[in-house]
């Protein structure tokens, strides 16, 4: 492992990055049990079911893994702390949880009164979320290409919380603004490619020459695709006409391009052990490849689907699950463990003793729950992605696809638990409580 260039003493306590983490996997298994109650989601992206089970997923999950990640990754990278995280991130995971629940609560039962009690709570969430990240980015001087991807990152949240407040707000009866399909286009592609992807870039340019030893992405490669990515989603938010056209063709040839080299660094590694966080990266890398010339081919006008309809919820959920939600996965198999070890050495500071008796990193989260993690979750996404060629029997294979998602999540929070648990019985004592027992 490469440590090199990281400053690991600036790392937040591990109770608040892990109090995001062990309360993300709870919405995917509510997000699971939709799919298994209303198969017919699958029908149209405008279902009451579907758009409770995306925000279910995206903020309730990925923004909690996000957030968690960000404010864990950033003082790694930059030296420079999120201010007040210790404070902020119980009123930050509290809001996020109530005002996904009553966002998606209100989507599911047409219930306009939950959005007015969702609107605060999620505004409220994110401003202060982004105010603490923006203070410390801006902190940043001479920041690496990760801190690039970071800001840049941050930038696509808020314009992306701004569209979802401005779309939310028509619910409530605002006569001031009309709904925009326009603006929910714009508001979904910032949020998956800008908010998530620049953000996976960032770590992925990180994490991935420290943890599997592999050669570093260029300087050229990283910061050119972070800035080319950026520049052709603010074109084709903001343009119309070709020049829009030309920057959605622009997209999935840079995301293939980032899947493909990142493929080929991986592959270069100099660590050739069996190491699930690997193949998850790889599974990630080969659905943003495979998504991407899906798109691509749909843009050009091939059909790829008989109900044509249906393409924007194979690349959204094959985007969102395929390669946003596998990176997750993945990364929390390793950074977990990795955490977890480096604080339970800094707890035997006063025990030097106690180093003997430290649990390793495959001790406190097992190959065993990675490898059931990893079929689990790829068991999943083969059974979706079926269920969208199969005609007749799509609902009944999603129903099939739902109960692996549902296992996959429930395995991973009792992964996750187990881990802290382990933890939790390592620490060594403190000086004050050897001297009082």
């Amino acid at each position: 492992m490469n440590t090199s260039g990281l400053s690991l003493e600036s790392i937040p306590e591990l109770k608040i990055p892990m109090g995001f983490f062990l309360a993300a996997p709870w919405f995917g298994i509510l997000a699971a049990l939709l799919f298994l109650l209303y198969p017919e989601i699958i029908d149209s992206r405008w279902h009451p079911a579907m758009l409770a089970t995306v925000h279910l997923l995206t903020l309730g999950f990925g923004a909690m893994i996000m957030i968690g990640a960000m404010i864990q990754v950033l003082p790694v990278i930059s030296s420079q702390p999120v201010p007040a995280a210790a404070a902020l991130s119980p009123w930050i995971r509290a809001g996020l949880v109530a005002g996904t629940l009553c966002l998606a609560l209100g989507f599911l039962f047409v219930q306009h009164f939950l959005f007015y009690i969702a609107l605060p709570l999620l505004g409220g969430v994110f401003l202060m979320f982004l105010a603490a990240v923006g203070l410390a980015l801006v902190r940043v001087q001479n920041g690496s290409d990760s801190v690039l991807c970071l800001r840049l990152a941050a930038l696509c949240l808020l314009i992306t919380v701004l569209f979802g407040v401005l779309q939310l707000s028509t619910y409530l009866d605002q006569r001031w603004i009309r709904y925009s399909f326009e603006r929910t286009n714009s508001h979904v592609l910032l949020g998956l490619l800008g908010w998530g992807m620049l953000l996976i870039m960032g770590v992925s340019f990180q994490v991935i020459p420290m943890f599997h030893v592999a050669p570093a992405f260029p300087r050229w490669f990283s910061r050119g695709s972070s800035i080319l990515l950026a520049l052709a989603l603010m074109t084709s938010v903001i343009a119309s006409g070709s020049i829009a056209d030309g920057a959605l063709l622009l997209l999935p040839l840079i995301l293939s391009i980032y899947g493909a080299y990142s493929l080929h660094l991986i592959y270069r590694r100099k660590r050739k052990l069996v190491d699930y966080t690997i193949r998850f990266w790889q599974l990630s890398f080969t659905n943003l490849i495979l998504l991407s010339l899906l798109y691509f081919l749909h843009q050009l006008g091939f059909q790829i689907l008989a109900e044509p309809g249906q393409l924007h919820l194979l690349l959204g959920f094959g985007f969102g699950l395929g390669f946003v939600i596998s990176v997750m996965l993945g990364m929390l198999q390793k950074i977990v463990p990795f955490l977890m070890f480096l604080h339970l050495q800094r707890a035997c500071i006063h025990d030097p003793g106690a180093f003997m008796k430290l649990p390793n990193m495959r001790q406190l989260l097992p190959v065993s729950d990675s490898k059931w993690q990893f079929q689990l979750h790829s068991a999943a996404l083969a059974t979706l992605y079926l269920s969208f060629f199969s005609g007749e029997l799509q609902h009944p294979l999603l129903f099939v696809a739902a109960v692996f998602f549902l296992l996959s999540f429930a395995w991973l929070l009792k992964t996750l638990w187990q881990a802290n648990r382990r933890y939790s019985e390592s620490l060594p004592l403190t000086p004050e409580q050897q001297v009082a027992g």
